[in-house]
């Protein structure tokens, strides 16, 4: 083999760490943000129940009522905004890794195609 294809061998190597260390940050990402999305819906889910929940006829029941719909509603607001701070990262990762599992496979493919040149060239030579 060439030494050409030698190089390109390494940086399909080198490539293919840093794609799979794109792919693992990505999932971490991903994980992260499947887990602030079933937080959100919990809490939802709570705020819904709270405010179904029928009050009873005492004024002390519609205030802890209230209470309890005001800091579910607030747990809710933070949570969505948590959320939504965290959607330009998980983007940004899942383009980082779409690039450089493409850029691997250019480069595999590159490697590919150079050892097929250098063999073609050495059997019309024999």
């Amino acid at each position: 083999m060439s030494r050409r294809s030698d190089q390109l061998r390494a940086l399909a190597r080198l490539a293919r760490m840093r794609a799979d260390l794109e792919l693992r940050r990505y999932a971490a990402y991903r994980a992260q943000a499947d887990e602030m999305r079933r937080h959100v819906d919990t809490i939802r889910d709570e705020l819904h129940a709270a405010m179904t929940t029928p009050a009873g006829d005492a004024l002390d029941q519609w205030r802890l009522t209230t209470a309890l719909v005001g800091y579910r509603a607030g747990r809710l607001h933070r949570a969505q905004d948590g959320l939504a701070r965290m959607q330009p990262a998980l983007a940004a990762a899942r383009k980082n890794a779409t690039v450089a599992f493409g850029r691997a496979e250019a480069l595999v493919q590159l490697q590919r195609m150079t050892v097929a040149k250098d063999r073609e060239a050495r059997d019309r030579r024999s």
